[in-house]
């Protein structure tokens, strides 16, 4: 029994997000077997346009947002995953290559996966920005044999290209530090709608080729699966807080009023307005007041628009479109109006769905970056424990280490 406890690990996943903050926390036995314990939301504070206005606000906010979870969970964590949302986040891609010898050929080993790699992160990054992540494409052999992994391939030379995700170094630095005023530390950075696409869409459809759409507060990511790899990461200037403000400003509210409106009644149907009846009672200082439904429709329907101009644009004008066979997945706070799945479906002309749960995983769309954030927390850990174990597993490491040595010199 203390041995099963023992290998009990928990994990948190905290998605930094410019309007609402969430944190998860995952318990792993195995890879096999991830439990969503708990999540916590709360709203975000010390942001101005996804820049730290207020570093103590958002470092209370923080440790707000993690002890909720704990509380919640009655576990105590020390580290979190922290993860980025677009907002943050360039994309760029970048090549090069290398001689893999002086002179005739040999085998191509991990070494030299990892050298071609080194050297194209180095030219396509700036010295402002550090990478967040980096998806290999293809690699080229002789300039004739395109390979995703050529490793065991004989060649002289080889070719890379990658698709690199980079944020200023500054403005991560100070994300990081922020949540060790909070009082816990930083494992590693993350996207966080390549970490909700881990727990959403399943390895199946990213071999066949789809496409994740994370709907957040102001930013929409996009994120295209094909051949099980990323293929291409684009960001849309769109979120559900523009419904919001929509809401708003054209029937003269509170953002705060506008929002509960948006949550319970707005709905993203193509239903003319004027065929709309009925009136909404809102709750201000002096008493209720009516609010026709036809106003909020138009409200809503006309940032609907759009952003399904903007997701169409962005979407058909990817090189991958053609090779979305398992459709769209969206995820976010934003996928959960009422209505977006058919209009997206209706103008992409594409299957859509809602981000489904990985076995072991109490999932929903709204929380799938925070809870994906976790896993990727337990999967590193794992991954980085590997070799280090047992004596076996690092005399393997050390025997390996050796021959991709003799491989690079002999």
């Amino acid at each position: 029994m203390l041995k099963k406890m023992a290998q009990t690990q928990y994990f948190c996943g905290l998605d930094l997000g410019t309007h609402t903050m969430k944190a998860s926390i995952v318990c792993a036995k195995d890879e096999e077997n991830l439990d969503l314990l708990g999540v916590y939301e709360t709203r975000s504070v010390g942001f101005k346009e996804a820049s730290i206005s207020d570093i103590t606000e958002l470092a209370d906010c923080i440790q707000r947002t993690v002890q909720g979870v704990m509380q919640k969970t009655g576990i105590k964590i020390n580290a979190v995953q922290l993860g980025l949302s677009g907002s943050y986040l360039t994309t760029r891609r970048t090549s090069a290559v290398i001689p893999l010898i002086d002179s005739g050929t040999k085998v191509i080993s991990k070494f030299d996966l990892r050298k071609v790699d080194a050297q194209a992160k180095l030219l396509g990054v700036n010295l402002e920005e550090e990478i967040i992540h980096d998806f290999p494409q293809w690699y080229k052999i002789d300039d004739i044999n395109t390979s995703i992994n050529p490793t065991g391939l004989i060649g002289r030379k080889i070719e890379c290209s990658l698709l690199l995700l980079t944020a200023n170094s500054l403005r991560v630095r100070n994300l990081t530090k922020a949540v060790h005023q909070a009082g816990f530390e930083v494992n590693s950075v993350a996207f966080g709608g390549y970490a909700a696409s881990d727990v959403a869409v399943d390895k199946a459809d990213k071999a066949l080729g789809c496409a994740l759409v994370d709907i957040g507060a102001n930013i929409t990511s996009l994120i295209f699966f094909k051949n099980g790899i990323v293929g291409d990461v684009q960001f849309i200037p769109w979120g559900g807080n523009y419904v919001t403000q929509s809401i708003a400003e054209r029937l003269s509210l509170t953002i705060d009023l506008a929002e509960e409106i948006k949550k319970t009644h707005a709905v993203a149907s193509q239903t003319n307005p004027q065929e709309l009846s009925g009136e909404i009672l809102v709750k201000r200082e002096k008493g209720y007041i009516p609010i026709r439904r036809e106003s909020v429709c138009e409200a809503v329907n006309w940032e609907i628009e759009n952003f399904l101009t903007h997701l169409e644009t962005v979407v058909k004008g990817s090189y991958l479109y053609h090779h979305l066979n398992k459709g769209i997945v969206i995820v976010g706070g934003g996928s959960l109006l009422s209505g977006a799945i058919e209009r997206i479906e209706e103008r992409i002309n594409t299957t859509v769905r809602m981000g489904a749960a990985t076995p072991g995983l109490n999932n929903s769309a709204m929380y799938a970056a925070s809870i994906g954030l976790g896993r990727m927390h337990y999967l590193k850990k794992k991954e980085e424990s590997i070799g280090i174990k047992t004596p076996l597993n690092f005399k393997d490491k050390i025997v390996s280490s050796v021959k991709e040595l003799c491989q690079e010199y002999f």
